[in-house]
């Protein structure tokens, strides 16, 4: 009954009223990491007279945004007081703010403030957590930048035996380094507080955390579990030595065999971390079942001979900054010609970009302008509801000049199906001008590409570029055609500034800032000098690429042509002119060595890169059921032909080649391309001999 809290309150009388029903109290008491006292609710309860209790502390809302709100006071106390001030002060108690307390660095890192421990002062924040379960989240908080970043770790609870997950924000200001933490049970930043960057590596380095912790057996054991995904992320766990899986929640009859990409993943990971940009497999809306290939930014970090990597896709993201682009490019129309030339050309289907299109607002909220559904025009958005029932227009009627994002149902102007979309609106003048994306969905209509000669659709592509860039500038050619949402099936924009140095090219983004004349085929053509031979009327190049699934080189042709000095281009890959009789006899031809040389050679060559022929490779299956041949995924070999699946549909590839004849079977399935953004139709010759299945396929651009 003596326990009085700091407010006065007395709340130990309190508790003591408790009857055998029992009694709720709240308080003030300390927190668990930084003793300021913060608000707690105790239960106690009468029991043979005796008092037994026990409490939680409250839950702020939103502890990420009060973390930001509390570091950019800090700020701004910085700037109306004064560096030495700020130390002063925050290096006070009477700083603390609940769980909140303030770390400082200068601009060398070395630390200025640390109430929490003071022994910190004067010492590089680089070197914090270099050994041990913190690793060096010194040097993650030091990469902050203006922008922000957040960096979580397992912290100690100082008041019990449990453990905490202390997230950080870290922002640069003046050179300054200011940085707050809060604490909580779970491990993950919410969304909303951080960037997908933030989100992928608190994913990383709580499986890092776990690793340190538990150890290795029991870190596999829980990644190989679904039940450790989160959202879109996963990890991977890899063996730098030998490059072979170790952990990972799905495809699991890849463990233990090696990674192809270890040598790249190794250029990247390092103890402190690094990122990849590149294409590969991501779950669909968090979904273990709908594995697809996309563009994606992983990151990396190398501890203990072991790489653990995550992911997020970028796509949306590639999409997103296309559609702000093109509302961008709509109100600098309206600023150069004027508001009845802008109505005009966004209610034509000139002004349609693939599934983008523009709807123009007045600013009495009334459409001026929308080429899909004319009837709107004249009507006020805030009367648009959808299907489900949302209010959609009067969300999206409540954009800023700063613009918003808004979620809804809405027909796609190419299925003519409703689903999901995304629109961008912003306030201009008085106006709201919006455009929006679709997500993923089957195609009702064949795309214009599907049908059309491949040589003219090669310039039609380069010169919507080149108009591209008259009518937006540079910034607009950069934006989008270094985007996924540039690609038309295997067409995608490479370009060049005036000195030939790349400026786009969204498949090989290290090939931007070298100089495309020193682009050689595997031939040694130097095929990048005769490119650069562009001239205003444009020059064809023909020339050995990567095919888009093999890698194996093959014939392309490209198009180049000039325009303010710089080059635009694209290519296209010639179809094989009869591509069903090629890979029959493809097959065939592996028969015949089979017959003539035995198993065990045809094993052996056709695993070998020598016997690609282009686009072509061969399957095999022995008379067990194994796949002993994949010279394109040799990580399939050894594994039980039966499990083999589609990535993108789940397709039964393994039933199909089990269930193979002696007359042979057509069967079709969809693949990633591996060097556009697309799909494409696999279309897979099935045959067996002698006991043996041989496989042999073409792909044809989806």
């Amino acid at each position: 009954k003596d326990v009085v809290g700091s407010d006065g309150y007395e709340l130990g009388k309190e508790l003591a009223k408790a009857t055998e029903e029992g009694v709720w109290v709240e308080y003030l008491w300390p927190h668990p990491v930084t003793l300021k006292e913060v608000p707690k609710v105790g239960y106690a309860v009468r029991h043979e007279g005796m008092l037994f209790a026990s409490g939680y502390y409250v839950r702020v809302e939103d502890p990420a945004a009060e973390t930001q709100a509390y570091v950019q006071r800090a700020i701004e106390y910085y700037e109306a007081n004064g560096l030495d001030a700020t130390i002063a002060h925050y290096s006070t108690q009477e700083s603390l703010d609940g769980q909140w307390g303030l770390t400082m660095a200068d601009e060398s890192d070395t630390l200025l403030v640390a109430l929490l421990a003071p022994d910190l002062v004067g010492t590089d924040l680089k070197d914090l957590g270099s050994e041990g379960r913190f690793r060096q989240v010194g040097r993650e908080m030091a990469a902050a930048t203006e922008e922000g970043l957040w960096v979580s770790i397992i912290f100690p609870n100082t008041r019990s035996s449990e453990t905490l997950y202390a997230h950080t924000w870290a922002i640069r200001h003046d050179g300054l380094l200011f940085m707050s933490r809060y604490y909580d049970d779970r491990p993950d930043v919410p969304a909303a507080a951080g960037t997908d960057d933030a989100l992928t590596r608190a994913y990383v380095m709580d499986g890092i955390g776990r690793y340190e912790r538990d150890g290795l057996e029991a870190t596999v054991e829980h990644y190989v579990d679904r039940d450790s995904i989160e959202g879109e992320r996963f990890l991977i766990i890899i063996d730098a030595d030998d490059g072979t899986f170790v952990a990972m929640p799905f495809y699991q009859q890849f463990l233990g065999r090696a990674h192809g990409y270890t040598d790249r993943f190794l250029e990247v990971a390092t103890a402190e971390g690094g990122w990849l940009e590149h294409r590969g497999f991501h779950l669909a809306g968090g979904d273990a079942e709908n594995v697809r290939e996309e563009p994606l930014r992983s990151y990396l970090v190398l501890r203990d001979g072991l790489i653990f990597i995550s992911s997020h896709s970028t796509l949306l993201e590639n999409v997103a900054e296309a559609t702000k682009d093109y509302v961008a490019r709509a109100i600098a129309l309206y600023q150069t010609d004027g508001l009845d030339a802008t109505v005009d050309f966004y209610n034509s289907q000139d002004s349609l970009e693939g599934h983008l299109y523009l709807f123009l607002i007045g600013a009495d909220d009334n459409y001026l302008a929308h080429p899909i559904f004319p009837h709107l025009i004249g009507t006020d958005i805030k009367d648009v509801v959808g299907s489900d029932g949302q209010e959609l227009g009067k969300e999206i009627a409540q954009t800023t000049e700063e613009g918003i994002w808004v979620e809804y149902l809405w027909p796609n102007p190419v299925t003519g199906i409703e689903g999901p979309k995304t629109t961008w609106a912003i306030r201009h003048d008085g106006m709201i001008f919006a455009s929006g994306y679709y997500a993923a969905g089957e195609t009702a209509e064949a795309p214009a590409w599907r049908d059309a000669d491949p040589r003219e659709y090669t310039v039609e592509y380069v010169n919507r570029a080149v108009e591209r860039y008259r009518q937006g500038g540079l910034d607009s050619v950069l934006n989008y055609y270094n985007s996924v949402a540039s690609f038309e099936g295997q067409w995608y924009l490479f370009a060049t500034d005036a000195n030939d140095i790349y400026i786009v090219h969204p498949l090989i983004p290290r090939l931007i800032g070298t100089d495309i004349k020193d682009v050689v085929g595997s031939d040694g053509f130097e095929l990048g000098r005769e490119l650069a031979k562009a001239t205003e009327e444009g020059v064809w190049v023909e020339y050995l690429w990567p095919h888009p699934v093999t890698l194996k080189d093959v014939p392309k042709v490209g198009y180049a042509v000039r325009h303010d000095g710089m080059i635009f281009a694209s290519g296209y890959y010639p179809d094989v002119a009869d591509p069903e009789t090629y890979t029959k006899q493809y097959v065939q031809d592996a028969i015949d060595y089979y017959d003539s040389e035995g198993v065990q050679a045809t094993i052996d060559y056709y695993n070998s890169a020598e016997s690609v022929d282009g686009s072509y490779s061969l399957l095999m299956v022995d008379d067990a059921g194994v796949l002993v041949v994949s010279p394109v995924v040799p990580t399939l070999i050894g594994m039980d032909a039966g499990m083999l699946r589609g990535v993108v549909a789940r397709e039964p590839i393994g039933e199909w080649l089990l269930a193979a004849t002696e007359q042979g079977d057509w069967h079709t399935y969809l693949y990633p391309s591996s060097t556009t953004a697309g799909l494409l139709t696999v279309h897979i010759w099935i045959i067996r001999h002698d006991g043996h299945v041989f496989a042999g396929a073409y792909f044809v651009e989806q």
